[in-house]
């Protein structure tokens, strides 16, 4: 989390990365994952849509770290698994960043669980095409939040710096 604080590149490497593997392993979770590991997908979603109802964001974003799991689990791919697995805390932490600066930003809720459900319901499909691309949609639409709330973030701190000026001139 620091090296993501400290290096915007890292933030945006990472969910590069993440959007690779995770519209693999939806790929490979709408085709290989058994009607069991849905089961557990469709589970994991039931929860979020009972905790957007709380609003409560810290839960939220610990069932939004648990569905991707959940997805990457039911790739049955030993090698991703493991790998994703490895950077469960970065995943974890990286939702709650994200969530953070979204909220910030005034991002709905509402739309954050309107993508985890067309990511549900393509892999409910069994739609691997469907699934992969509702995950890099979503993910895609994390980095566009993200990317607008580090350039709000730079216009604040140039109007600050020109409101000392005047108040100090």
């Amino acid at each position: 989390m620091e090296l993501f604080a400290r290096h915007d590149e890292a933030v945006f490497d990472y969910l590069s990365f993440r959007r690779d593997m995770e519209g693999l392993a939806a790929e490979r979770a709408a085709t290989h994952g058994s009607d069991t590991d849905l089961a557990v997908v469709q589970a994991v979603y039931d929860k979020m849509e009972a905790a957007h109802g709380k609003r409560n964001g810290d839960e939220e974003a610990q069932l939004d770290a648990q569905f991707h799991m959940a997805i990457i689990e039911a790739s049955h791919n030993v090698v991703m698994l493991h790998m994703m697995r490895s950077m469960y805390e970065l995943l974890r932490g990286g939702v709650f960043y994200n969530r953070q600066v979204m909220f910030k930003q005034r991002t709905t809720r509402a739309a954050l669980l309107d993508q985890h459900r067309a990511i549900n319901d393509a892999l409910q499909g069994r739609d691997a095409t469907q699934a992969r691309a509702a995950v890099e949609a979503h993910l895609d639409y994390v980095e566009d939040a993200l990317t607008n709330q580090k350039k709000a973030d730079r216009n604040e701190s140039i109007a600050r710096q020109r409101l000392q000026h005047e108040t100090q001139g």
